[in-house]
């Protein structure tokens, strides 16, 4: 990245930085399974022996070892068995760790409905004389409850069933907020009401390309606080660490979801010396960022100087990773040659940087111990569609991938500097119009227009590896680059993502500038300290969409469209997939600051019928709400209230809050 003119189309490479300490805790999951954070109240998991949680609104538990029972939110109700036995119930939409079996039914107890969109409690409960345990629900495709069935009246209650490990929750772990009182399996409850003004039909049976996990990655330059001040402490820290690198952060990205970071830049790449880097005592080089991939399970994705005389240390570098014999286990798949090279990275042309490339190409494309690299080419100026064009053509056979950098940008150089809190209505528009078709969404169809032409088989991958809103920065005179991450970033977000997501097939990784405590990243920290941003929380929900090989399905959306900043544009952006569950995953954004706005959605070729396993949003009580330290989050996932939505078949109705994002899962019936 680099300090850029005054064009709000210009572009430059953005480092992500973590944080810690969220002031919401989160619910255990049993193995393979994630859930949400819990709403009011948060979650527990139950203690070991025969204590009982109470789980918080929007939360889900995992019993303790050992007979620990929980107790579902409002609406899931559960009588006590004789003396001292509880049974457990979830409550509507909440979930437990399913294993086999239930909670014991109490000589007595009566065991009301597992609550909906919960896996099944795990065998292992016993009856007490009298009572006659139902079937304790079965774990579907999506992870919904059973009924818990009857026990008849007697005696002193048996202890509560194990939770077992390995229930899995639908969409890839997510869970809906517990306790809601909803039938089964359903989390909406809601009538629908006449033709809703704005549509979407989802062509389940066409779904053909895999929604990369890349897409949900980060640019994570050494710049600002986003290394050092942010991830990385220092072994010796108080702050807890694996290598340096702070545990929250790495729990926060695998709770996030992120499928890549790149690194060292940005334009920091252009004179990085990794050589005398490998593995410093007061920094992240070279091994512990391979370290860090490793811990998250993600592709490392390197960046090097992209000219000529750099071609032999590029090529060093990558053997070091690819043939290290105090490493076995490290490969390096994606390397991208110079970056922003028309500007930081040398002040390049198209000719002279086709020269640089093919100089790194020859080195770099004969595998090293067998690891082949994808070698990505940096590009011109986004809107330079001159040396766009030439460069794919010229190049179209000796390429993986092409860089695309594309902020909504907006910082002091800019023409209409936005404030990052505080904007108007305006300015609000302003973004969220540019992070779908006022921008982003123009730029990519004519990206795909010149790769179409120049690869029909679609061999080239877009890398857009910088990308986000870059506002004014929260408090100049502490730090030039940290942005309070807001629910208009959110939304932005969300739009762009399904940009992204909508061209799975050419889209293979992307990377939001940055992680941490850089322009628009996923979490902050001050000291031991973390914030987790509204953005986070959308890369979160969205887990679902690239998870369990979920694949695009495509979509019609016919939108209303709002005015604001003098134009006018959709109101609502989707995003559509299908997993190898037959689960549909469907995403929505609100921009509307003011109105709730309804869609009907219909579900084309899948199964017949589907009920709705979990119904998120996230919003804020202002359009430029944000999480602070030491202060309750204002803006996370909650539940969408089950009155928000119907589903009849194959077709549901909801209806979105203003100025928010919102996730459902169907699962087949």
């Amino acid at each position: 990245m680099t300090h850029k003119t005054p064009l709000r189309t210009m572009v430059t490479a953005l480092w992500i930085l973590g944080a810690a300490c969220s002031t919401s805790t989160k619910g255990d999951a049993g193995a393979g399974g994630t859930t949400t954070n819990g709403g009011a109240g948060g979650s527990q998991s139950g203690g070991a022996g025969g204590t009982t949680a109470n789980g918080g609104v929007g939360g889900s538990q995992s019993g303790g070892a050992g007979g620990t029972t929980t107790n579902g939110g409002a609406g899931g109700t559960t009588t006590n068995g004789g003396a001292g036995g509880t049974t457990a119930n979830g409550g509507a939409g909440g979930s437990q760790s399913g294993g086999a079996g239930g909670g014991n039914g109490g000589a007595g107890g009566t065991t009301a409905k597992g609550g909906s969109g919960g896996n099944s409690v795990g065998a292992g409960g016993t009856t007490a004389t009298g009572g006659t345990t139902g079937s304790g629900g079965q774990i579907g495709s999506g992870g919904q409850t059973g009924l818990g069935g009857l026990s008849a009246t007697g005696g002193a209650s048996a202890t509560g069933g194990r939770t077992g490990s390995g229930g899995t929750i639908a969409t890839g772990g997510t869970t809906a907020t517990g306790g809601t009182g909803t039938p089964p399996g359903n989390a909406c409850t809601g009538t629908a009401s006449g033709t809703a003004a704005n549509t979407l039909t989802v062509t389940v049976d066409s779904a053909q390309y895999g929604i990369s996990d890349g897409i949900f990655g980060l640019l994570m330059e050494r710049l600002g606080k986003n290394w050092q001040g942010g991830v990385w402490v220092g072994t010796t820290s108080t702050i807890p660490n694996t290598s340096g690198m702070r545990n929250d952060i790495i729990d926060g990205f695998k709770e996030a979801g992120v499928g890549m970071i790149e690194w060292p830049g940005g334009c920091a790449a252009g004179s990085y010396n990794w050589s005398s880097n490998k593995n410093p005592s007061n920094d992240v080089g070279t091994d512990r960022y391979m370290q860090l991939c490793q811990l998250l399970g993600i592709e490392p994705m390197l960046v090097g100087p992209g000219t000529s005389a750099a071609a032999a240390n590029n090529l060093a570098w990558v053997t070091y990773i690819n043939n290290n014999a105090s490493h076995t286990d490290w490969t390096l798949k994606y390397f991208k040659v110079g970056n922003e090279v028309w500007g930081c990275g040398g002040n390049q042309d198209e000719a002279t940087y086709e020269t640089n490339y093919l100089a790194n190409y020859t080195q770099l494309s004969t595998p090293v111990n067998g690891k082949k690299l994808n070698i990505i080419a940096s590009t011109g100026l986004i809107g330079n569609w001159t040396w766009f064009d030439a460069e794919v053509k010229n190049l179209a056979g000796k390429i993986d991938g092409v860089e695309i950098h594309d902020y909504i940008y907006h910082p002091s150089g800019a023409t209409d500097p936005i404030p990052n809190v505080g904007f108007s209505d305006a300015q609000y528009y302003n973004v969220v119009n540019a992070a779908n078709s006022g921008q982003i969404g123009p730029r990519i169809d004519r990206i795909i227009q010149t790769l179409d032409q120049y690869d029909p088989s679609k061999h080239i991958k877009i890398y857009e590896d910088e990308w986000g809103d870059w506002t004014l920065p929260f408090d100049t005179a502490t730090d030039s680059w940290l942005q309070q991450g807001t629910v208009m970033d959110a939304i932005s977000a969300a739009e762009t993502l399904h940009l992204f997501m909508q061209h799975a097939d050419r889209y293979q990784m992307a990377g939001l500038a940055q992680g941490v405590n850089v322009i628009h990243s996923l979490m902050l920290t001050k000291d031991s300290a973390l914030v987790k941003t509204p953005t986070f929380y959308v890369f979160k929900m969205f887990l679902p969409h690239h998870r369990s090989n979920a694949k695009w399905a495509p979509n019609t959306l016919k939108s209303e469209t709002i005015t604001g900043n003098g134009q006018t544009f959709p109101v609502l952006s989707a995003g559509t997939s299908v997993d190898d569950q037959g689960r549909i995953n469907i995403s929505l954004a609100n921009v509307d600051l003011v109105n709730t706005r309804t869609i009907q959605v219909t579900i084309s070729g899948g199964k017949s019928a589907y009920d709705v396993s979990t119904a998120q949003v996230i919003t804020g009580p202002a359009k430029d709400s944000y999480n602070d330290f030491g202060q309750t989050e204002k803006v996370n996932i909650q539940a969408l209230a089950a009155a928000n939505c119907s589903i009849s078949g194959q077709v549901l109705q909801v209806t979105l809050p203003a100025k928010s994002v919102a996730m459902l899962t169907l699962n087949p019936k």
